[in-house]
């Protein structure tokens, strides 16, 4: 009897919630939830759906910062602010050579893009200019670079769009795929190693910092933060690791490798992948 009362009860209480939860945010646009693997798992299996339809979940970190004097647990949100802003930038240089080798490097990138599509006449078009801006010369290359530059801010504005609207923690992935650099989170602030998991279960993110030209990305991982294995290098500042143990936790660290070989290790991160 006890049980069938409780269940009652409970049931009762779960409605109710559920109506009072609903109510909350259905004014709103923006739900924050701590990032923890039942909430990614919640948000995968309920945005856009029922009750939430309009309801934009927002994972975010939780800080604990101890108890108050009735026992009770304070937190601390991190919350997502408007200046954390993630831009990208052609990073075309200010040399002919490093204008016709980074415009080169961005038409291979976007061709066949996963994240942004580019048309193939879009792709033949950027090959035609970048061509006749390297064979130019006086003032016909400043007109050139001209037309050169132009198509490649439209590309790029279109490259800012998918990454903007993106809202798996992926933004810097898209802009760097299409060879773009990012200029960093709260505009000016430095792009340092980091991770998440990947969409993909049992795949992990990685992402460092920008290195400029002729740089080398060394990533090393380890399961125990003891045994390390050196990963498949990349002239590119991300790389996608595969075959982990989803829930697991996976350590990862970084190095920037120049003509003068390397140029320091970074602190170690831990991730787990979904």
């Amino acid at each position: 009897m006890k049980k069938i009362i409780m269940f009652i009860v409970t049931f009762i209480w779960y409605i109710r919630m559920e109506e009072v939860v609903t109510k909350a945010v259905a004014i709103l646009r923006n739900v924050y939830l701590e990032n923890t693997h039942a909430n990614r798992l919640f948000v995968k299996r309920f945005q856009g759906t029922d009750h939430y339809q309009d309801i934009n979940f927002v994972l975010c970190k939780i800080t604990y910062i101890g108890r108050n004097r009735a026992g009770k647990m304070i937190i601390l949100h991190i919350m997502p602010t408007t200046g954390q802003v993630i831009t990208a930038r052609l990073n075309l240089g200010k040399t002919s050579d490093s204008v016709t080798t980074q415009a080169r490097n961005i038409k291979g990138k976007i061709t066949g893009n996963p994240w942004v599509s580019f048309t193939t006449g879009e792709i033949t078009t950027l090959g035609t200019e970048i061509n006749a801006y390297e064979d130019a010369h006086g003032a016909a290359k400043d007109v050139c670079y001209n037309t050169l530059n132009a198509t490649l801010k439209s590309y790029l504005v279109r490259i800012q769009a998918a990454a903007d609207a993106n809202t798996t923690d992926e933004q810097i992935v898209i802009i760097q795929s299409c060879g773009c650099i990012v200029q960093g989170v709260g505009g000016s602030h430095e792009q340092v190693f980091d991770g998440f998991p990947g969409v993909v279960s049992g795949t992990i993110m990685l992402i460092g910092p920008v290195g400029g030209q002729n740089i080398f990305h060394e990533w090393w991982s380890s399961p125990d933060n003891i045994a390390w294995v050196r990963l498949q290098g990349t002239v590119n500042a991300n790389t996608m690791v595969t075959g982990c143990l989803p829930g697991a936790a996976m350590y990862f660290r970084h190095q920037l490798i120049d003509s003068n070989g390397g140029m320091g290790m970074s602190d170690v991160i831990m991730r787990r992948a979904n």
